[in-house]
């Protein structure tokens, strides 16, 4: 809904680029709110189905018409001083008017017309390469030959050996055909539990396909009324199971307080030390979600005028003026940089 909204203030505040009676200063002011609200969207991980290109392209469109509008209008004695400064560095360089326009518009199009009266060379333009490729190492055969990579290597395979034995332990394997005697759907009539219990199944197969003793323990404490008693091999057998599962967990926790995926950004945003004070995070974001969306909703409704709009244009320069300034920014002004 946030995203939502967003967007449709983008295409309504893009219509008034173009008025002619914006200042100069509020026309910039208005182009970096639009611009802060598609780079808020571009970044956006929940937009639903809002197709963001057709958002921008909204705004680019009048965007590209004000800046045509601004181009037509230089004088041509400005023109004239932009084909001098050219010449400077191109002696020779002939461009009309509506070329020079074409430059003021889309800069990079003067590399076009240098092109098209030769002052780009472009037969002796090479591509820069480093290495020939077949100078170039295989550095898969290079790590193959590592007495390191094959250490690792079959340190790894020696572990996954070692589990798969310990999880066939006498004990445990016992735990794993009570739960698939007790989870198993097809002695469950009830549709419902029925579908329950084919996922509860999935998990514990999907726990004996990778030796995960944790998983198998909870779901065995959880389903399973016994008190759990392990004889001593077991538990001997359980801890390399469990380390390996602290050690996933440990890697799992690092890689989700540095990702950008969904899940970890989500994790991120709300964890909290309960499950009280998780609801809570929700909570207050989406109440401030909320907030943000009826502000909007009211500015769609009631800025419809140029009037309307340069009143919030020139709150939001004025507050800009009045804001703390940033440690650089103090240093910047300070000394004058």
């Amino acid at each position: 809904m946030q995203a939502q909204m967003v967007a449709e203030q983008v295409v309504h505040l893009s219509q008034f680029i173009m008025r002619k009676s914006l200042s100069e200063q509020q026309r910039n002011e208005l182009i970096e709110w639009i611009e802060d609200d598609i780079d808020f969207l571009s970044a956006h991980p929940f937009i639903g189905p809002i197709n963001v290109a057709e958002v921008i392209n909204v705004f680019q469109a009048q965007l590209k018409e004000q800046n045509q509008a601004t181009i037509n209008a230089i004088p041509p004695e400005e023109l004239n001083e932009l084909r001098l400064l050219l010449q400077q560095d191109f002696a020779g360089l002939e461009l009309t008017d509506e070329q020079l326009r074409d430059i003021a518009l889309e800069p990079q199009k003067v590399y076009q017309y240098l092109d098209e009266q030769g002052f780009v060379d472009n037969d002796h333009e090479q591509p820069f390469n480093h290495h020939n490729s077949e100078d170039e190492p295989d550095w898969d055969d290079f790590f193959e030959d590592e007495p390191y990579f094959n250490r690792q290597q079959a340190k790894n395979h020696k572990t996954n050996i070692k589990l798969e034995k310990l999880f066939k332990g006498s004990q445990l394997n016992k735990m794993y055909k009570r739960l698939a005697s007790k989870l198993h759907p097809d002695k469950e009539p009830d549709p419902a539990k029925k579908a329950q219990k084919h996922q509860l199944m999935q998990q514990l197969g999907q726990a004996r396909k990778t030796k995960d003793g944790f998983s198998l323990l909870q779901l065995y404490i959880t389903y399973i009324d016994d008190d759990v008693d392990f004889d001593e091999q077991t538990k001997a057998n359980l801890i390399p199971l469990l380390k390996n599962k602290i050690a996933e967990l440990n890697e799992q926790y690092r890689a989700q307080q540095t990702a950008n995926d969904e899940h970890s950004f989500v994790w991120r945003k709300f964890n909290g030390r309960s499950k009280a004070q998780i609801k809570q995070n929700f909570a207050e974001h989406i109440a401030a979600l909320q907030i943000e969306c009826d502000e909007i909703a009211t500015r769609l409704n009631t800025c419809t005028t140029v009037n309307t709009l340069k009143k919030e244009l020139n709150e939001r320069i004025q507050n800009k003026r009045h804001a703390p300034l940033s440690l650089q920014e103090a240093l910047n002004s300070m000394f004058n940089f």
